[in-house]
């Protein structure tokens, strides 16, 4: 299964095959997959709260591709660990905050569930170490993936849509390890409002942290 129809079917309903790492991606392919990307932002735009921020294709495909290389190595184990870095280690291109968010999270928002499939066969191989990395690094996509510290959230805060897309994530996967950051926990707290029953959990969470120590 080439990237194009990789991406088809992990739109579509989540479950793909990969061809072996040493499969290129050619420019068609990238042609093809460029249209299920934008086709998947679209789509997006449509429950997106507020105004979805542009898609960056330069963003989207490197995305796609170290998400579909992931999903490889995640198959192929017998990758070593100097070629999972030298491939997994490319940095994002440069975009306006809100768009590289965005972007990304047409594909990494599937980042828990490959992370769950790998961490099965081994949770301190440098493909989950990179895992756990992009999940620190992407907030907005890594919602309901344990043991994530993101390094930054304000990028994500700032923007009112992405805000609102992450705080309904975080009530939808009872993350209640996000509520540490307490701008988020604010956020949460004003969204569940008069309906805590629909999130008992996480509403007690919130209690448990507003208690002082002692």
């Amino acid at each position: 299964m080439g990237l194009p129809d990789f991406l088809q079917a992990l739109f579509e309903h989540g479950r793909v095959r990969v061809a072996a790492p040493d499969h290129a991606v050619s420019t068609s392919d990238w042609s093809h997959a460029d249209a299920v990307l934008a086709e998947r932002h679209a789509g997006d735009r449509a429950e997106f709260p507020g105004v979805i921020p542009p898609l960056d294709r330069a963003v989207a495909h490197w995305a796609a591709e170290q998400f579909y290389r992931a999903c490889q190595f995640a198959v192929y184990r017998d990758a070593g660990a100097d070629r999972i870095a030298a491939t997994l280690n490319a940095p994002c291109p440069q975009a306006p905050a809100a768009s590289r968010h965005v972007s990304v999270d047409l594909t990494f928002r599937f980042l828990p569930d490959l992370h769950r499939l790998a961490s099965a066969a081994s949770q301190d191989d440098p493909l989950c170490q990179r895992l756990r990395g992009w999940a620190a690094d992407w907030p907005l996509s890594s919602v309901g993936m344990a043991n994530v510290n993101p390094a930054d959230i304000g990028d994500v805060l700032e923007h009112a849509g992405l805000r609102g897309l992450y705080v309904d994530r975080i009530i939808a996967r009872r993350d209640r390890s996000r509520l540490s950051d307490p701008r988020l926990k604010e956020a949460v707290q004003a969204a569940l409002g008069a309906f805590s029953e629909l999130a008992a959990d996480l509403a007690d969470a919130l209690t448990r942290v507003d208690e002082p120590n002692g």
